[in-house]
């Protein structure tokens, strides 16, 4: 993952590698409090996925990692 800043007066932290394409729908899993998985879709709810990415936690509700497939 790249993480990258502007060099603006008000620096902006962007994750580029997180992008995803075109869509039109997302879907959320929770696990607990905690959301755990978006998956990114292009023709609605029944259409193609184009993204997913999951999130892991600690044992204190901490987001540990990000992953984009």
């Amino acid at each position: 993952m790249a993480i990258n800043v502007n060099s603006g007066t008000k620096p902006v932290i962007t994750m580029s590698d997180l992008n995803t394409s075109l869509h039109d729908y997302v879907a959320c899993t929770y696990t607990g409090t905690n959301l755990t998985q978006l998956v990114y879709k292009e023709g609605g709810a029944s259409g193609t996925t184009v993204a997913t990415i999951t999130l892991a936690y600690d044992g204190s509700n901490r987001v540990t990692s990000i992953t984009k497939v």
